[in-house]
Parts: structure tokens; sequence; C-alpha cells
């Protein structure tokens, strides 16, 4: 039993802290493709990975499980089907050829997995006084030859020179510089720091073992998951605090190039929330790691007041990812599957994409209504305000709300049973501000632990605790 149970905690640290990097009807959203354009900066998540189109080609045939990530030479600079993205772009009017470098597109974006804000200043041609020898970017150059100029080099990495890029890719900018396409573009999302974060957690595995501090891949002894997982840790605070200088820099630089458009800063969520132990063992792991996008989104509501109405937050916390429509356990699917469980489903796609339309509906109204976007249910069964039932609700599409004429209701739980007679529930902490009513947070896991041996379970939450409480002294 000792053996197993270290075994599993070896396996469950260093998964969970390596692996982890990581259209309905709307009103009065202004058609920005006919005023401009619309530039969409962001990671693997902008790019729609695990949307319907994520592994098809620019003809809609199957790509094959080989080619995963929705990297540019697999699309060839198509819009992906699906993706939140794709889906707004549509929605406010623009032109989307499947090769977006043709000069009539109004939709441009840039994309791709694994982007981060260093990498996106450097495409800028600020700097950010970002280095780290053992970090690689290997699409740093496909970047360049789609979005980059002359600018942009500024900021090289792996001793790359506009000569190398032009030499190897045959031209750089085919889709025009970033400052150029923010300049004419109204709309600009801007979707990033996940990957500042989790990305050199992630090169620990992929290097095979070293980062700065002697990190090695290695979990044999309770020791060295102890030295993995502090280091992989100390790495995430790292990529955490460049991110939380210099991602209001990017967006300052946005403004400063255009002053008129419209820029939205599309928040964070936990793409582990659903993590469990096992199918038996359903104690939620997920929950370990709700810190890193709970400070993001604080920073991202902050920066929302300090910008002004040019700068609009799109929070995004409780997208579901596609791990959430099944069993997912760290000895389980994790390990089969964690590129496309740590992604949205197309139902989280679909919830993005209403999230950032509704901060751009500029006829959106304050109320004491409790109005939530559900996600993937678009009919509920029973609805509880602080634990009473309520009857006096609707559903539009996937939109409840509640009729509510107080300020203090503190949670809303939903139930919803399926074809095959199983309940699904949903609970949210809900909180009230007169400049934006109500806002739901949901709330995930849960403490049924029958099946569990107690030793075994008090082990797992003293071990939870303490990798919480080094969390919570770096995150103040």
């Amino acid at each position: 039993m000792k053996k197993q149970l270290r075994t599993t905690l070896a396996a469950l640290l260093s998964v969970l802290l390596i692996l982890t990097c990581f259209v309905p009807a709307f009103a009065a959203v202004p058609k920005y493709g006919e005023q401009g354009g619309y530039l969409a900066i962001g990671d693997s998540i902008g790019r729609g990975c695990g949307a319907d189109g994520s592994y098809l080609d620019k003809d809609g045939n199957p790509t094959g499980e080989s080619k995963p990530g929705g990297q540019y030479d697999i699309y060839e600079m198509r819009n992906v089907k699906g993706a939140y993205t794709t889906q707004v772009a549509e929605a406010v009017g623009c032109k989307m050829p499947d090769d977006i470098t043709e000069q009539d597109a109004t939709f441009w974006p840039l994309c791709y997995p694994g982007m981060t804000t260093a990498v996106t200043l450097d495409l800028m041609g600020v700097d950010d006084l970002f280095s780290d020898d053992e970090l690689n970017y290997p699409y740093y150059n496909d970047m360049l030859e789609y979005f980059g100029y002359e600018g942009s080099f500024n900021g090289v990495r792996d001793n790359n020179t506009q000569e190398y890029v032009i030499a190897n890719k045959g031209a750089i900018g085919k889709c025009g510089s970033v400052k150029a396409l923010a300049e004419k573009a109204s709309l600009i999302t801007v979707e990033l720091g996940m990957c500042d974060v989790f990305y050199r957690t992630y090169r620990i595995a992929s290097n095979g073992g070293m980062l700065s501090d002697g990190a090695e891949f290695n979990v044999s002894s309770a020791e060295d998951v102890l030295k993995l997982g502090t280091t992989a840790v100390s790495q995430m605070w790292s990529g955490y605090k460049h991110w939380e200088k210099y991602y209001p820099v990017l967006i300052q630089t946005l403004l400063d190039w255009n002053p008129d458009a419209t820029i939205v800063m599309v928040g964070a969520f936990n793409v582990v929330k659903q993590l469990r132990i096992s199918d038996e063992i359903i104690v939620p792991l997920g929950n370990i790691l709700d810190i890193i996008p709970g400070k993001m989104n604080e920073c991202y509501k902050k920066w929302d007041k300090d910008f002004g109405d040019r700068v609009i937050y799109a929070d995004i916390s409780n997208t579901e990812p596609l791990a959430a429509e099944k069993d997912w356990s760290l000895l389980g699917d994790f390990m089969d599957n964690t590129f496309a469980g740590t992604h949205p489903s197309q139902d989280g796609y679909d919830y993005i994409t209403r999230q950032i339309l509704n901060t751009l509906d500029p006829d959106k109204e304050v109320t004491t209504d409790i109005v939530v976007d559900l996600g993937r249910f678009d009919k509920v069964d029973t609805v509880k305000v602080d634990g009473i039932k309520v009857t006096d609700y609707s559903m539009d599409g996937h939109v409840l709300t509640v009729k509510n004429t107080r300020i203090g209701a503190k949670s809303l739980t939903i139930s919803v049973t399926g074809e095959d007679g199983k309940t699904a529930v949903q609970t949210y902490a809900l909180s009230y501000s007169k400049d934006t009513g109500y806002t739901a947070s949901r709330i995930y896991g849960t403490s049924d632990v029958q099946k569990t041996s107690r030793s075994f379970l008090d082990l797992l939450k003293m071990l939870f605790q303490k990798i919480k409480d080094f969390f919570a002294g770096l995150f103040k």
C-alpha cells in the first residue's frame, strides 16, 4: 500500500504541475469588420485547439491524430471552425478567406499554441527585458513569417535575423505586421497568460529534465517529487510575475498605436478544474491550481478600470474544458488525452464567444436579476438560490435568468437530468456590484470520498494543503 501510495502521489504531482500548460443570436453587436477589422492575439485557445475544426484541413478533411495543435503549417493560415476567434469574427462581420494572407481579409488570427506575452511583445518590437537561455520558442519563426516586420527583430530570439527568416520562410509579415494590423483594426482581443505561467513547467517534461535550480524529471522518491514540485511552482511564479508586469505594457502599446480600437482582455480559467485521482477516488485535484487563474482575473478586473472605456474584460472563468463532459482522472483519461482535455470543448468555445460578444453589447443593462451562461446546458430542471427552490426563471439558449429583487444572494444551484437518467448539478458563488450586477463563479468538484481509505485521504489532504499554502504564500 505504501509503495502504491508513493507511486500515485508521484504521478499526481508530476502530471498535475507539469502538463497543465497548458453562433447564437446576440443583440446590438457592432460590425467591427466593416469599420476596420478584427485582430485576435492568443495562444492555443485562441487558435481553437479542441474545437470542431481543430483536426480538419482547409478542405474539411481529417488531418489525423498525428497532427494535433493547430499550427499554421497544418492549417495553412485558414480559420479554425468552432474557435471563439472565428465565431467572433463572423458575428462582427469580418471577411474571412481561408488564406488570411489575402489582402481583402479583415480578420487576422495571431494565435498559436504556446504563445506568450513575451513572444507577442517581440513581434511588436517592444523590449520586455525577457531572457531565458533554457527556454526556446520553436514557433517564433512562423510568427515572424506571417506577422513580423523590421521592428520585430529588436527582440530577436534564437539568434534569428531578418535575413535568416526571409531565406528560410520566403517572406516576413505575409499578413502584415502586428503594428500595421493593430493600427487599422477596430476590434482587438488579447488572450495571453496561461502559457506565460505554465510553459516553463512544460519544458521540464519536454526537455527531458533540466531547467533552472537543478530541476529533474524524477519522481522515484518523495524527496524527488518535492524538489520537482517546488521548482515547478517557482517557475510558474516567475512566469506569472513577468505576465503581471508586461501584459499591461502590451495593452498600452496597442492603445498607443490605435486609441480608437476596442480592446477585449480575454480572461483566464482553470484548465484542470475537473481533474480527480481516479473514477473511484474522486477527490478534486484541480482545485489546487485555482489560485493562478483567480489572481490573473483579479488583475484583469483592475486593468479594466485603469485603462478606461476602450479596454474591456471578458470573464471566461466558468469555461469548461473538454474533460468536463466525461469522467476525467489522473490515473485514467488524463494520461491519454491531456492535450484535448486541457482545452475547451466546442460548448466551451461557444461559451467564450458569448462572453466576449456580451461585453461588446452597448445596450447591456445592469440588473438585480441573476443572469448566468450555463455553458453546455440549454435547459434546467431545478433552480435554487441560497438553497431555496425558485420557479421564476427563464432560459434563452444557454443563458439562465432568475428574477430577483435583492442584492444579497450568495449561491445559485441548478440541476439537469440527462437522457441517461443521471443528474448533473452546477453550483455558483454569487457576488453583486452596482456597476456589473451579479457575477456567478462556478464551484467545481465534490467532497464525496466514499471508497477511499481514511489514511490515504488524510495523506492526500495534508499534501494538498501544503501545496495550497505554498501557492498562497507566493501569489499574495
